[in-house]
């Protein structure tokens, strides 16, 4: 249930129609219809286009200092094999990149129960205590409920590992790998390998044996 910036209905969504957005980018449109005006997507393509054009033109310039490079290294009797020039690349590049292998680092969903494992934060108050994940403020930060109902603020990743639940038929979701974001139901478990088989929810109802790492305790909705 998502309640609209403009207006204040509230709504139901799929989840998967839904994307994260940090503070800064909802400040900036989450009241600006301006983007969903005609003109709105030309500017958009021409900016791309303008930043393709940069691009290719940084690629020019950098290809030909490389080729003037290799020359005179030639010409000074060194192998250009030896010296490798590594192109610099550009900042929206690299926070991009930095963006998806958080992206692909990140297995923090809401809804899942985990387990707080920092013993420094609040004097190890909540230490192997057990907790569900409320929302998600960015790929590698949270917000968290313990079972006595105390909401935990700003909860970094690295705090928390995941929880298998102990009952078979108990739900759980894959948070790495292939299966990344499916909901499944533990069919066997072999504790001593640390994996168990799981029925994923889906099309195809597929059941694949998975490693504890790679799973988590879901109790959030379910498409049954």
């Amino acid at each position: 249930m998502v309640k609209l910036a403009i207006g204040g209905k509230v709504v139901t969504v799929s989840q998967f129609a839904l994307r994260l957005v940090n503070s800064t980018e909802y400040n900036k449109y989450a009241k600006d219809l301006s983007r969903l005006s005609k003109a709105e997507p030309q500017k958009q393509q021409q900016d791309v286009k303008e930043e393709q054009r940069r691009e290719r033109s940084q690629d020019r310039e950098q290809r030909r200092q490389g080729d003037e490079e290799t020359r005179e290294q030639r010409r000074n009797g060194h192998s250009s094999s030896k010296e490798k020039r590594h192109r610099p690349r550009s900042p929206e590049k690299e926070k991009e990149k930095k963006r998806q292998k958080q992206d692909e680092q990140s297995w923090l969903h809401r809804d899942l129960r985990v387990r707080f494992i920092d013993k420094r934060y609040k004097g190890g108050k909540y230490y192997n205590s057990k907790m569900l994940v409320e929302d998600v403020s960015s790929p590698l930060t949270c917000v968290c409920r313990t079972e006595s109902g105390r909401i935990l603020e700003d909860v970094k990743q690295d705090m928390l590992e995941t929880v298998i639940p102990k009952e078979d038929g108990d739900h759980v979701m894959v948070v790495l790998g292939k299966h990344r974001g499916q909901v499944g139901k533990i069919l066997h478990r072999e504790r001593q390998k640390s994996r168990a088989l799981v029925q994923l929810e889906g099309e195809n109802d597929d059941a694949v044996t998975l490693s504890y790492d790679v799973i988590c305790h879901y109790t959030g909705m379910r498409e049954d």
